[in-house]
């Protein structure tokens, strides 16, 4: 089942889309543009949202700040999740469990970069954005350019980057075999070995 099922639950797809941003951003600053453009909406509609969900305090409007980039400076709204927020910890738990993440998807699009041998999902695939990476693939004759693309196609489901790691296969098994700390702080975590050919996992 690919259903939104936040989006359905609210029975709004662009406040849904707009709060799972800020959800898996919590941390940040984000200008309607970036917001909009992570939630694949216009900004005009992000905007509105973005207010629906001030009225409720769920989210919180930023002091503008001065863009230093033109020479006639412009002011710049942010906006941010409010961690201050009464419910601001199921919130983002829920958010988080409903993101519509199909496995199956993941698995396929980023078949198409190469022969994959072994896929990791972690961080924000288990819900658990400090882990230091969030795809870990092995494979050969991989496509950086094709990779790059397919992991892109995955972050709206998340509204955030999607931070990966790419090794040959033979690399791949020698960081696995010495425990190196991208691999250490993995795999002594919540994790889903996805895809996992030739051994590189053995099963207990």
């Amino acid at each position: 089942m690919s259903t939104d099922f936040l989006a359905a639950f609210i029975k709004n797809p662009a406040q849904a889309k707009v709060l799972r941003v800020l959800v898996s951003n919590e941390t940040l600053q984000l200008t309607v543009t970036t917001i909009a453009k992570r939630a694949e909406v216009s900004v005009a509609l992000a905007e509105r949202e973005l207010h629906v969900l001030a009225r409720l305090e769920i989210v919180k409007k930023i002091e503008p700040q001065f863009s230093k980039h033109k020479a006639k400076q412009e002011q710049v709204e942010h906006w941010m999740f409010n961690k201050e927020f009464k419910y601001a910890l199921s919130l983002t738990a829920f958010v988080q469990e409903t993101s519509p993440v199909e496995f199956k998807n993941v698995e396929r699009a980023l078949k198409s970069s190469g022969r994959i041998s072994a896929v990791v999902l972690s961080g924000i695939f288990m819900g658990d954005p400090t882990r230091p990476a969030d795809l870990l693939i092995a494979g050969d004759a991989l496509n950086e350019s094709r990779l790059e693309k397919a992991v892109k196609t995955l972050e709206p489901m998340f509204g955030r980057e999607i931070r990966y790691a790419a090794f040959s296969t033979p690399e791949f098994r020698y960081r696995l075999t010495i425990q190196d700390r991208l691999f250490r702080d993995t795999l002594e975590f919540p994790h889903r070995i996805l895809i996992s050919k030739n051994g590189i996992f053995k099963k207990a």
